[in-house]
């Protein structure tokens, strides 16, 4: 968690979780949250859209199947409303063609379930560095 302690004073993340699953959602927060990251979880991609402006700072987590809208589905929402959020998709049941179609919405990273819990940590720090990176350089 030093890697979090060196970005700028004023860029102050947040990790998004979207997943329909309570027991998912939740411990995923908690795990996130005990890395010193403040977190904001929705149980849909629709609530997530109505609840989060474009111009966020810091990364979403969201499992591809998801009840309504999936995690594609949100990733290209998110691509045409202009969100610049870093994009982690997670998923039990990966083939090469959702994992090409991910990529190309703008997936900054892909996790299959069950994914090391370092795995998972690590996607979500080099995601808000990108994040902090992109935004300071603009």
């Amino acid at each position: 968690m030093q890697r979090l302690q060196k970005l700028p004073e004023y860029y102050q993340p947040r990790v998004y979780i979207v997943e329909d699953d309570e027991a998912v959602r939740d411990s995923c927060a908690m795990l996130i949250q005990s890395s010193g990251l403040s977190v904001e979880a929705f149980s849909s991609a629709e609530e997530f859209l109505r609840s989060t402006a474009a111009d966020s700072c810091g990364c979403l987590l969201t499992d591809l199947q998801l009840t309504g809208c999936n995690g594609l589905d949100l990733l290209k929402q998110m691509k045409s409303a202009g969100y610049r959020l870093p994009a982690i998709l997670v998923s039990g049941s990966l083939d090469p063609t959702t994992t090409g179609c991910a990529v190309e919405e703008g997936a900054f990273a892909i996790l299959e379930k069950p994914y090391p819990v370092q795995s998972l940590q690590e996607a979500v720090i080099t995601a808000i560095e990108n994040d902090s990176q992109q935004r300071t350089c603009k």
